[in-house]
């Protein structure tokens, strides 16, 4: 099986203009962590793919999962997009890192009330594993890729510790949460073919919800819910008058959506989300950055966010290389519109192109020939 698998990937190197693929072995990985500040511990667990034959130390790369539960492959509708970054690289050379979050599959830990802060650290842990064994991985060459909210995860890390020798990004952000909710948001519903003066309804709305939370003290629970539900029902009703039914439903202006909105406005992260802003850890970055962005990416839309981390990057004298690919979703994948909707329809998630890029920015950082095998 191995040998069968060895080959597939020499033949997509040969035939997508790659360097020669070599072996590698999957273990498992697991690193047991105490928080001396919250006195609590917990258990990451995942997968390592390690080069096989490779003399003398690794390049490693720390895979970092988007928003959500994710497991270590990153799986979503039949996909598995780290599975696939994590053999692609392990084939060029690299040992690879990818981890449940916690709490999700063979880790522990709190995932209710994590924040993207939380997760920084968790992969702050993986960071000082890999550093603890020079044997094995170079210290020099320790780099971090994050797809969406890893991306911000990924940068949130290398502005702290100037181990890491690179980020990449993929659909990654560059404005606080909240724009990138007002950017998905329209896209969204112009995608749907949603008339202009409905979108403007929707838009209207959450600036207005988003303005009433930051008049609250809001702690967490259900009565942090009903409270949210009860404020939140006057601007719904507010935006939705003049509406028929099938209108309210079409912008997302319903009871249902209005509950939905308080459920996520009750949660740590949705609310770490709303004003952390990517850029303010970008700045404080000392080794280079690729960013790679979808331009049908429908989450994170690519040109406006690309553009934001090239003016931090450019006005902080961080090195960054944007890349911008056509007909690209937020998974990677070639597409036709880019909606959520079609990810399951797709093919190969993330695409070659978004292979190519990853890795041969990976290479043209170690400055060196590419690891030998015995």
């Amino acid at each position: 099986m191995e040998i069968k698998r060895a080959f597939v990937l020499l033949l997509l190197l040969v035939l997508t203009g790659g360097m020669r693929a070599q072996s590698f072995t999957e273990q498992d990985f697991s690193l047991d962590v105490v928080n001396a500040e919250r006195h609590d511990s917990m258990r990451i667990a995942g997968t390592l793919t390690m080069p096989d034959g490779v003399e003398g130390q690794v390049p490693a790369v720390i895979l970092i999962t988007g928003s959500g539960a994710q497991n270590r492959d990153e799986e979503l509708m039949g996909h598995k997009p780290f599975k696939v970054i994590a053999e692609y690289l392990s084939a060029r050379g690299y040992a690879v890192l990818r981890c449940d979050d916690r709490g999700v599959g063979e880790s522990t830990g709190d995932m209710a009330h994590a924040t993207t802060l939380d997760f920084a650290q968790d992969v702050e842990y993986q960071l000082d594993y890999l550093l603890m064994k020079p044997e094995l991985f170079d210290p020099r060459r320790i780099f971090l890729f994050g797809h969406s909210e890893g991306a911000t995860v990924a940068a949130i890390v290398a502005s702290r510790r100037k181990e890491v020798a690179g980020v990449a990004m993929l659909g990654g952000s560059g404005v606080d949460g909240r724009t990138v909710l007002m950017q998905q948001n329209e896209a969204a519903f112009r995608l749907r073919g949603l008339a202009d003066s409905l979108v403007e309804r929707r838009l209207a709305c959450m600036r207005d919800l988003f303005a009433v939370c930051d008049t609250l003290f809001l702690g967490q629970g259900v009565d942090t819910v009903k409270t949210l539900n009860m404020a939140f029902r006057p601007l719904f009703k507010q935006h939705a008058a003049g509406l028929t039914k099938e209108q309210k439903q079409q912008c997302g202006l319903t009871n249902t959506e209005c509950y939905g909105w308080a459920l996520a406005m009750a949660t740590p992260w949705m609310r770490t989300f709303l004003t952390l802003n990517p850029a303010d850890y970008i700045a404080k970055m000392q080794c280079p950055l690729l960013a790679i962005g979808g331009e049908k990416d429908c989450q994170v839309l690519a040109e406006a966010n690309l553009s934001a981390i090239k003016r931090v990057c450019k006005k902080n004298r961080v090195k960054c290389s944007i890349v911008q690919l056509k007909d690209i979703n937020h998974l990677g994948q070639v597409c036709q519109t880019g909606a959520v909707e079609e990810y399951a329809t797709l093919g190969q998630a993330p695409d070659n192109r978004v292979l190519e890029s990853l890795a041969n920015w990976l290479d043209s950082l170690n400055n060196q020939p590419h690891p030998t095998t015995r």
